[in-house]
C-alpha cells in the first residue's frame, strides 16, 4: 500500500492552536482566562513565561512623551526554526493617557505605556495575537 504524502494535512482550529502554543510556552491556568467579553487574556506572568521560553528580547523608544499622553514603541525579535536560524521581528505600540488609566496606573503613564507595548509585541512575535489573545495589561474595562 502507497501512502501519498502529498495529502494536505487538516489545519488546525483555533482552539487547537490555542492549547498547542499554551503547551509549548508552559502557560497554566492561573496564567490565562476568558474575559466577560469573548476574549482571552494572559496575565503579566503568562507574558514573561513566553519571553522566558522563547529567549525574546524586547526594545523600547518613547514615540511621544507628554504630561498627559504616552506613547511607547516596542521592538521583539525572537528566534526560531531549526537551530535558531529564523529571527522574526515585530514592532507594536503602548499608550497611556487619563482617559485610558485607572487608579494608581494615572501615576505612572510610562511604565503602563511600556507594559502595554510589551504585552502587544511580544504576543504578536510569539504567533498569540493572530489568535485574538491580548495581554492584561492592554485590557481597559
Amino acid at each position: 500500500m502507497k501512502i501519498n504524502n502529498n495529502q494536505e494535512q487538516p489545519k488546525e482550529t483555533r482552539k487547537d492552536v490555542l492549547r498547542r502554543l499554551f503547551s509549548e510556552n508552559n502557560l497554566v491556568e492561573e496564567d490565562v482566562y476568558k474575559d466577560k467579553r469573548g476574549f482571552v487574556i494572559i496575565t503579566r506572568t503568562g507574558i514573561d513565561k513566553i519571553v522566558s521560553k522563547n529567549n525574546i528580547t524586547v526594545a523600547y523608544e518613547p514615540v511621544v512623551m507628554q504630561k498627559d499622553w504616552v506613547v511607547m514603541r516596542a521592538t521583539a525579535s525572537m528566534t526560531t526554526g531549526n537551530k535558531g536560524k529564523t529571527v522574526r521581528n515585530m514592532q507594536s505600540f503602548g499608550e497611556a493617557s487619563d482617559d485610558n488609566l485607572m487608579g494608581g496606573g494615572k501615576k505612572f503613564p510610562v511604565a503602563m505605556a511600556e507594559k502595554r507595548a510589551m504585552s502587544r509585541v511580544v504576543l504578536k512575535v510569539a504567533g498569540f495575537y493572530e489568535q485574538g489573545v491580548f495581554g492584561q495589561d492592554e485590557i481597559v474595562d
